[in-house]
């Protein structure tokens, strides 16, 4: 998906920009959808504006990020997910562009709960549908359950994530 920002300059046409949107793949962003302005002299931001949730498949693969976020001192921020859940649907771009405001700061990773065994979703503590959990030190922190307006479900997050080094 491709997010375009018209732009007129005073005696230029019309300048088309293509903001950016990542992939993490292996701990390595990958951009999806980037194109620069010849002569821009640095106008666009390098940051990504939106960071695709990397997925979680297994339990082992979800002790493997927990221990490296452990490792290197950071929080991961994991979301739990369902494909037949509506709000889930609606949260997970607004939770992307959450992910680009603390790349890479913080690691953001969904679960999706029919694809995996259920004792992983027991394991951690999920009951309902969307539950955005704050990991750190290799337990889960904090939760916000997004059953509610996505505006302020991503407002909750976002504190949760600053208040994270009060924990």
């Amino acid at each position: 998906m491709r997010l375009v920002v018209l732009r007129r300059l005073l005696l230029r046409p019309t300048i088309y920009i293509f903001k950016r949107k990542v992939r993490l793949i292996g701990g390595h962003v990958k951009a999806l959808t980037s194109h620069s302005q010849e002569g821009s002299g640095g106008e666009l931001d390098s940051l990504p504006v939106s960071i695709e949730l990397e997925p979680i498949v297994s339990e082992s693969q979800l002790d493997r990020v927990v221990a490296e976020a452990q490792q290197l001192e950071e929080s991961v921020v994991i979301v739990w997910m369902a494909s037949w859940c509506r709000k889930c649907i609606y949260l997970k771009p607004k939770l992307e562009k959450l992910a680009a405001d603390y790349y890479p700061r913080i690691g953001f990773y969904c679960v999706h709960v029919n694809n995996v065994p259920h004792k992983l979703v027991v394991r951690a503590g999920v009951t309902k549908m969307p539950s955005i959990q704050l990991w750190k030190d290799g337990k889960k922190r904090a939760e916000v359950i997004g059953g509610h307006k996505a505006h302020l479900v991503i407002n909750e997050v976002r504190q949760m994530i600053e208040n994270e080094s009060d924990m």
